[in-house]
């Protein structure tokens, strides 16, 4: 079941990534410019927003084998519309009819993998879910190139249909309907507002180059950017906003966010002129475009993770000022590219840009996310997808329009010569662009004092906070010499001796019986070495017990929520024989032996703990709670009274 889902998914991601070398054929085949051919490609982001609020009332109102049989089946069918369509309007109406699919079925899929595996291994399950979406980019304009070249472009399209035909094959006799999904209403006027808007933006601004009309152009962004805002003011005004608007007002988030839409624009853009550079001015075939491609984007997706774990080492600016530099060194690299550049410097200089981007984009997002409250997460979340499909398809709106300026700038040179300026004028625009990006980090972009980067949210989830509401253990530990006001003091002075830990091996069971007898709220756990592996609270026991409701929020609209409702009984009999490493925490917050004191109450007001392991040579030698602290300062204030 998760197979036919997660193909039906990688199906509609790879459509979307290997279009961009196929434009080229498609201009030349079909009689459009580049300004009306990159609409095969804005269009796809610009329908999947405009359409994903209305993914939240089919979700409600059809099963799960009926929308995804059924969206997958408009999918296959615009894709066949595509690899026939004898002109480019008949391409570009089964590009919708993908978009369209896509938005619709999209997050009903996610929340359904979410819910199909158990509780202890939904994080792995999405993190490799994840790791198999984003190999999509990489292979996508490779094998597009590919196959342009050896079969044309209507093949990418038939290739497609073939493949939808399978996954509806496949759906209709193995796909079950999964969760009771929630009727979920949403405010029609809000949807109005922000699809009118946001079509007449974009349209306005990808003719901005070749109209013949530019009172009707200008007209038309002007009613987008009104109605745009107009549906903001709404979101404002409204007692359950579709989309929270106001955490823009939080410093941090509005900074990350407006960095990362800069440089989501530059990203998607350069990839529609990339390809129409390398085959057009340096007269390479689509296969080699591809290849000139793929570097980046198999270095970037794992530059992602990379910078994720470096986020969580060093901090925001430590990862992201150094790679915004790389981006915009990759930029100016890309500028300097002259009408017969090598081939092997064209590679270069783009994988340098992807790079540099992918090292600015994950750290940024996350430090963005982290400064908000937890109840409006989801806000952000659907805010940042929806701003960075708009983003994608700006970007490529404004370079391709840019580059269409090089008639206007140099009318008398020869088209080969045109063509080639208004690539030139459009890289020069991504360095622009890079350069304010740097600029904005370098300027406002801080680590905030005293709070280190927590972990897991380099992949954009919510930090595990395993030791909140514990209380603390039941002897407290006293220092071994006497109070010394010229001292540093130390973890190991203060901290409990003798902890209660669980072994690894244990079961969830014996380790709560271990909790319930210690009256503690959260214990180590160790293997049979005596090295901390895990910490397991009480927290994590309710929230394995608790009724799970999963509320995901894709671009303008909450989308669904799902209720679990899955017996108590049955819950504490799957819990009760779980290995305690199956609930722990694994990424443990601990101190050194010889922290001092007041570098571990840092650490409690930052992370708001109550407790941490005490560890020395990665063996946990002790445990150190707020009481532990405050029993140690009265006896310190008593001394110092006498």
């Amino acid at each position: 079941m998760v197979g036919v889902l997660l193909t039906g998914t990688l199906l509609a991601v790879l459509n979307l990534t290997m279009l961009s070398p196929a434009l080229p054929a498609i201009m030349a085949d079909l009689g459009v410019d580049a300004t009306t051919a990159q609409w095969l490609t804005s269009v796809y982001a610009l329908v999947e927003a405009v359409v994903i609020p209305l993914s939240a009332y089919l979700v409600g109102r059809f099963t799960t084998r009926q929308l995804f049989v059924t969206s997958l089946s408009v999918f296959t069918a615009g894709s066949f519309l595509a690899a026939i369509a004898p002109n480019f309007w008949v391409l570009l109406l089964g590009r919708i009819l993908q978009a369209a699919c896509t938005g619709a079925v999209m997050p009903m899929v996610f929340t359904v993998i979410l819910l199909v595996f158990p509780r202890e291994k939904r994080g792995t399950a999405m993190g490799v879910i994840g790791l198999i979406i984003g190999f999509a980019p990489a292979v996508g304009p490779s094998l597009s190139g590919l196959l342009v070249d050896s079969v044309g472009w209507r093949a990418l399209f038939a290739i497609v249909t073939a493949l939808g035909v399978v996954v509806v094959v496949l759906a209709f006799f193995l796909l079950h309907n999964y969760g009771n999904f929630a009727r979920t209403t949403f405010d029609k006027l809000s949807v109005a507002l922000s699809t009118v808007g946001l079509v007449c933006l974009l349209y306005g601004l990808s003719t901005f180059a070749s109209t013949t009309n530019m009172a009707l152009t200008l007209a038309l962004i002007v009613v987008g950017v009104v109605l745009v805002a107009l549906y903001v003011r709404r979101q404002l005004k409204l007692p359950e906003p579709m989309l929270n608007v106001r955490i823009l007002k939080t410093r941090p988030y509005a900074t990350a966010a407006c960095v990362i839409i800069i440089v989501q624009a530059s990203l998607l853009g350069t990839e529609v002129i990339t390809p129409l550079y390398i085959q057009g001015t340096l007269g390479f075939t689509a296969t080699m475009s591809g290849v000139a491609m793929l570097p980046g984007a198999v270095i970037g997706a794992f530059t992602g993770l990379v910078s994720g774990r470096l986020f969580d080492r060093f901090g925001v600016r430590k990862v992201a000022v150094p790679g915004v530099l790389v981006a915009v060194l990759g930029a100016s690299g890309l500028a300097r590219l002259g009408i017969d550049a090598n081939f092997i410097t064209v590679v270069l200089t783009y994988t340098t840009l992807v790079i540099g981007l992918q090292f600015t984009m994950t750290p940024l997002n996350t430090w963005g996310v982290n400064s908000l409250d937890n109840r409006v997460i989801q806000h952000a979340q659907g805010l940042s997808n929806t701003m960075n499909q708009v983003a994608g398809s700006f970007g490529t709106a404004v370079l391709v329009s840019v580059s269409a300026l090089s008639p206007m700038v140099a009318p008398e040179a020869p088209a080969f010569e045109q063509a080639y300026l208004g690539e030139h004028m459009a890289y020069c625009t991504t360095f622009g662009l890079m350069c304010v990006a740097a600029l904005v980090i370098i300027f406002l972009v801080r680590d905030r004092k005293g709070v280190a980067a927590a972990g897991a949210e380099a992949a954009g989830e919510e930090p595990a906070d395993y030791s909140a509401g514990i209380s603390g253990v039941t002897v407290d530990g006293t220092a071994d010499e006497s109070f010394d006001e010229s001292r540093v003091y130390r973890a190991v002075d203060v901290m409990n001796r003798e902890p209660v830990c669980a072994r690894d091996t244990d079961t969830m069971a014996a380790v709560i019986r271990l909790m319930d007898v210690s009256q503690t709220s959260g214990v180590p756990v160790v293997n049979e070495a005596g090295d901390l592996v895990g910490f397991v609270s009480d927290g994590d026991v309710a929230a394995y017990l608790g009724r799970a409701e999963i509320s995901l929020t894709d671009a303008m609209l909450n989308t669904y929520r799902y209720v679990d409702d899955e017996a108590e009984m049955t819950r504490l009999r799957e819990l009760a024989a779980l290995n305690v490493m199956n609930v722990a925490t694994r990424r443990v917050i601990s101190v050194a032996w010889d922290t001092p004191v007041d570098e571990v109450c840092s650490l409690f007001a930052a992370k708001r703990i109550k407790k941490v392991p005490v560890v020395r040579d990665g063996k946990l030698v002790g445990a150190l709670s707020r009481r532990n602290i405050i029993r140690s300062l009265a006896e310190g204030i008593e001394l110092l009274e006498k």
